[in-house]
This record gives structure tokens, C-alpha cells and sequence, in this order.
């Protein structure tokens, strides 16, 4: 009788036992499937800890430790304990199918693409024809691993250099942003920032400055915005002339594009930008053309080719943005496109992609739009710019020989960090960055002042600029090895002329600063010169 009932109480606190076990199964399943990936590491803890972990357990720990940044090696370790506990069989479940083919993409993401390739290859033979979402899975992979053999063995040729302690910490820094004449970067990081009205304990992504001062970056500091916002705000986007910030924000549950405008040295009250540019879906990145009457933006809105795509909005005369522009099928795929960038030259876009040619994840793509205005078939920047990770938010100089990126990487000061990446031109004849200042003979800013800038030799305007309100500089960018005529004017000033030559490299034999003329000290204009216009007039 003893033994009867003891083996029933064991049945029972088993059945209760596998109850509990199904319930945080099914808890942390439901946490990945929304992306909380700590949350569903802290359900399956307990399991975890267990003298018997179910193979399961190990399976959704594995998967929730890949998609954390960093977490590929604790992936590893738990995938190995679910491939383990969930073999293939000639009948394999589903769960051993998913094992095997996470395991895959840590092979994938450690750099044995062979390896990779092989069990994907495997997988694919033994899947069941009911699997068709996983099967379109695997095929993606496998395309992945094609490429990634390609493409590293014909790596891109470059020079890393992290940005250094000015910028990075151990914390996450990312997104960096920097103005044409790389005098100025801004970046997004996750460290604590001590903000009035943000609670004790929160860590939020926030806005930090640093500006290239005698030949050095100055420690970053904290951008402060104006008004009351204690969530995510992270970097985007930079006006040509450096005085509109536009960065991400979250609002509840979508984010939306926002824009700042510095006047006399404070930024303005952040609006953000309206519809159709926001929409109640989601828009993430952003970048202006050179004259600021375009918008290259990303958003999950309705009516695209699927997951996030890249759209164009142009100003209009009044002021607002038109309704925005699909860039069709040969930018966007049915996967994710994130982070355009349009280079000065105005015909070059740089974006990341899951889909065209990748090795994995996102992908950096160039695309060049011809004079009809369709974009070309995306280019991939190759190995090692681009790896078997998410490469996002690419932004190349006027010159193409240098990128601002983030990276994670073992020489790093902790977390994500921000590099630059230099690359060998074997074309000098690039676009170069001209900057000049303009003042009155007190040497006050003249902000009214209207620049002109013309080649010497067609005669045709390359561009007009104003100068920043605050510190009278103005920044232009122009092709390389070429001569031109500058022409400021202001009310009350006589009209400056001058002729000046871009010379091909000069401008970037170090840091690639901008080639930088005599300040411009505008001459007042004589009564006599004030009668004859007012004559004319």
C-alpha cells in the first residue's frame, strides 16, 4: 500500500512539476516573440537553475541570448545544450529543427560560414514540406553564407581607429552624426545622464556633442534640449550647414521623427515633423539632400514592399512637405531598409538592407541614381566594412575616404563604441568641403549675408549659402581641383569678390578638415555708393 501511494504522490508532484514547467515555457516563448529578450531570460531562470533542465528551456535561452547585444557566446553554450537535448532524428520535431538552425546562425554570426552552410544545407534536406516558413528561413541563410564566403575573400581594404575616451565609455555610443567639415559630431549613447525630472535608476539613449578643437575631439557633453521628455531620443540626422538636428523619438508605442534648429548658439523647442512624414506607423532614420529640399526617410508604414522601406518627401513652395515617395523595388525588398544617407554629390545613397546581396542581417548598400532619376541596382560595400551582424548607419566624407560608424568590437572601451574607418581613394577628384566666415570690419557677424559661389570656368552657381547666425561661418561642398568665384553680399556692405581653387587633395592630407578661406571682412558701404543705389532704385 506504502508503495502505491508513494508512487503516486511522485506522478502527482511530476504532473505538477511539468504544469509549471509548460507555464514558463510558454511565458518566455511569449516574451521572444515580442522582443523582450531579458524578460524571458528572467522567466526561464528558475529552469535554468534546475538539476533537469528541459532541452526547450535551453533552446529559448539560446535564442533570446542571439538576439541581445554581445550575447552570441552565452547563445552558444545554450544552443549547444538544445541541440544536444533535441537530435534530429529521421523524424525531427520542430523544436530540434529550430535548435539546429539557431545553432546555424551562431556559426553564421562567429565567422564559420562553411560550417554555416553545411548544417543549413542539411537542415533543408530533412525538412518536412509543412515547414515552409522555416524552409524560407534556412534559404535566406544559406544566401547569407554564399556571400559572406564571397565577400571575404575579397575583403575591402581600410584603416580602423577608435574615436577614443572623448566619445566612448563602457556604455553603448552609436549613430554618429557629423557636420560636413567634420568639426563638429554628434552621437547617441545609453549612459547615465543626470536630468532633472528622469527618475533614479532609468537609463535612457540621449544626444551628446564633441567638436574638433586644435586638433583634438573635445569630451562629449550632453546635448539639453528644451521642454520635458525622459525616454529614448537618439541621433539621425545634421542640415548641411549644421544648424537643424533631427533625431528619433519614442512616443508610446510608435517613434517619429523630430527636428531642433539652433538660434544664437541655443537649440528651439524639438517639433516633430508632420504628416505625411509621421505617420502612426514608425519613422526611424533620416537624411536631408544639399539643399535641404528633400528627405530620405525609413518607415513600416502601409502600402511598401514590406517590413521598413525608404521614402522621399520633397518641400514644397509653401513651406510643407509633399506626399512622400516609395523608392520602388530596386531599393526596398520585402526585408528591412534602414539608414539613407545621401552623399553631397546628391546621386549617391547609402542605406542598410537585409535583403539584396547580404552576408547577414543588414548590410551596407550604395545605390546611384541616374539623370532620369531611377536608382541603379545596390552595390555591397564588402567585407569587413560590412559583417555578419546589423551594419547600420553608414555616413561617409564629401571625399568617400572616411566613415563615421559604430561598431562592437574587442579593442573597445565597453559596449558599442564610435570608430573611423579610412579607406584608400584611388580617385583624387572627389567632392571637397570649402568653409569661410563673414564679418563687418568690427568683426561682427553678418548673418544676413548672401553667398554665391560659381566656377570660374562655365561660369555656372554651384550653390548659395548664408552664413550661421552665431559664429558667421558658412560651408560649402564642391568637386575637388577646380577654380571658382565667391560673391557675398549684405544690405549696408559693398559686394566681396574673390577667386579661389579647390587644389585635388589638399584639403585632406590629415584629418580631412574643410579647406578653410580668409575670413571675409565686408566693406560698409560710402554715402556716395549709398546715393547711387537708392538712384538706381
Amino acid at each position: 500500500m506504502r508503495q502505491i501511494f508513494t508512487l503516486f504522490l511522485v506522478c502527482f508532484v511530476f504532473v505538477a512539476q511539468s504544469h509549471a514547467q509548460r507555464r514558463v515555457l510558454r511565458s518566455a516563448e511569449a516574451h521572444i516573440a515580442n522582443e523582450r529578450y531579458v524578460e524571458a531570460l528572467n522567466a526561464l531562470q528558475p529552469l535554468l537553475e534546475a538539476d533537469e533542465t528541459p532541452a526547450e528551456a535551453h533552446l529559448f535561452a539560446g535564442i533570446a541570448h542571439l538576439n541581445r547585444p554581445g550575447g552570441v557566446v552565452e547563445a552558444e553554450k545554450y544552443l549547444d545544450l538544445a541541440v544536444a537535448g533535441l537530435p534530429l532524428g529521421e523524424k525531427p520535431s520542430r523544436r530540434a529543427l529550430e535548435a539546429h538552425y539557431y545553432k546555424a546562425q551562431v556559426l553564421h554570426l562567429t565567422h564559420r560560414f562553411e560550417e554555416a552552410l553545411s548544417l543549413h544545407q542539411n537542415l533543408l534536406e530533412i525538412l518536412p514540406a509543412s515547414s515552409r516558413d522555416l524552409r524560407g528561413a534556412i534559404e535566406r541563410e544559406i544566401g547569407y553564407a554564399q556571400n559572406a564566403i564571397e565577400m571575404v575573400a575579397h575583403p575591402v581594404p581600410y584603416e580602423i581607429q577608435n574615436l577614443g575616451a572623448a566619445f566612448n565609455t563602457t556604455y553603448d555610443e552609436h549613430s554618429p552624426i557629423v557636420a560636413l567639415d567634420e568639426s563638429t559630431l554628434y552621437f547617441t549613447s545609453n549612459r547615465p545622464a543626470d536630468i532633472e525630472g528622469r527618475l533614479e535608476g532609468h537609463t535612457f539613449e540621449d544626444i551628446y556633442v564633441s567638436q574638433w578643437r586644435e586638433g583634438a575631439w573635445t569630451d562629449a557633453q550632453l546635448v539639453n534640449l528644451p521642454g520635458n521628455y525622459y525616454a529614448n531620443r537618439a541621433t539621425v540626422a545634421l542640415s548641411a550647414d549644421g544648424n537643424t538636428l533631427v533625431f528619433y523619438q519614442n512616443d508610446a508605442t510608435v517613434g517619429n521623427l523630430y527636428y531642433t534648429r539652433l538660434r544664437f548658439g541655443q537649440w528651439t523647442e524639438p517639433q516633430p515633423f508632420p504628416a505625411p512624414i509621421n505617420t502612426s506607423a514608425n519613422e526611424t532614420h533620416a537624411s536631408f539632400s544639399l539643399d535641404g529640399d528633400r528627405i530620405y526617410f525609413t518607415s513600416d508604414r502601409h502600402g511598401g514592399y514590406g517590413g521598413r522601406d525608404i521614402y522621399v518627401s520633397h518641400l514644397l513652395p509653401d513651406g510643407n512637405w509633399g506626399e512622400p515617395l516609395n523608392l520602388g523595388p530596386n531599393i526596398n525588398t520585402p526585408l528591412d531598409e534602414h539608414s539613407p544617407y545621401l552623399h553631397p554629390d546628391g546621386q549617391t545613397l547609402y542605406f542598410s538592407s537585409e535583403g539584396h546581396h547580404s552576408m547577414g542581417g543588414l548590410d551596407v548598400f550604395f545605390s546611384m541614381q541616374d539623370e532620369e532619376g531611377n536608382w541603379g541596382e545596390p552595390v555591397n560595400m564588402g567585407y569587413p566594412v560590412n559583417s555578419p551582424d546589423d551594419d547600420v548607419f553608414f555616413m561617409p566624407t564629401p571625399d568617400g575616404n572616411r566613415v563615421y560608424y559604430a561598431s562592437r568590437q574587442t579593442d573597445g572601451l565597453g559596449g558599442v563604441d564610435l570608430y573611423l574607418m579610412t579607406f584608400p581613394s584611388d580617385d583624387d577628384r572627389g567632392l571637397a568641403v570649402t568653409a569661410g566666415f563673414v564679418f563687418d570690419q568690427e568683426k561682427k557677424v553678418q548673418g544676413s549675408a548672401i553667398i554665391r559661389i560659381y566656377d570660374e570656368e562655365t561660369d555656372l552657381l554651384q550653390g548659395v549659402y548664408r552664413p550661421n547666425t552665431l559664429s558667421g561661418k558658412f560651408v560649402a561642398v564642391l568637386p575637388a581641383g577646380q577654380d571658382y568665384r565667391l560673391e557675398v553680399e549684405a544690405e549696408g556692405f559693398e559686394t566681396h569678390r574673390e577667386n579661389f581653387r579647390v587644389e585635388v587633395r589638399d584639403v585632406f592630407s590629415t584629418r580631412g578638415r574643410a579647406h578653410f578661406l580668409e575670413s571675409i571682412f565686408l566693406q560698409p558701404l560710402v554715402e556716395e555708393d549709398i546715393k547711387e543705389e537708392m538712384e538706381l532704385e
